[in-house]
């Protein structure tokens, strides 16, 4: 399963969803991801760790890419290769709620700063 999901609290106290990512990522996965954020987790800030390796289909990027009504996402990866990937992907969206880490403290640090 390419999506783990856990909810948690940032340091300040603020809750928010950590999301595990790994593995390829097809349309269905994508479809589950979506319905989690308008649905039980609507407007959650958000983390995600995206392991290095991570690749998603076409029709998987578009569909994450045409969620809306989501709350502040803050992606963190290790690899330059998959930031780089999820900065195209995201480059048109030109979204303030959404950034790219190499760090998760630093990710932390940003999503308490958020507005929910």
């Amino acid at each position: 399963m390419p999506f783990r999901y856990e909810e948690l609290v940032t340091p300040r106290g603020r809750p928010y969803v950590r999301v595990h990512v790994s593995g390829d990522i097809d349309i269905r996965d994508a479809e589950e991801y979506v319905a989690k954020f308008l649905g039980p987790y609507l407007r959650r800030h958000v983390l995600s760790v995206v392991a290095s390796g991570t690749e998603y289909t076409a029709r998987a990027r578009k569909h994450l890419l045409a969620m809306n009504d989501a709350g502040p996402h803050a992606t963190v990866t290790n690899s330059a290769l998959v930031r780089t990937a999820i900065n195209l992907m995201t480059r048109s969206q030109d979204n303030p709620n959404y950034r790219v880490f190499a760090d998760e403290l630093a990710a932390l640090a940003w999503l308490d700063e958020q507005e929910a």
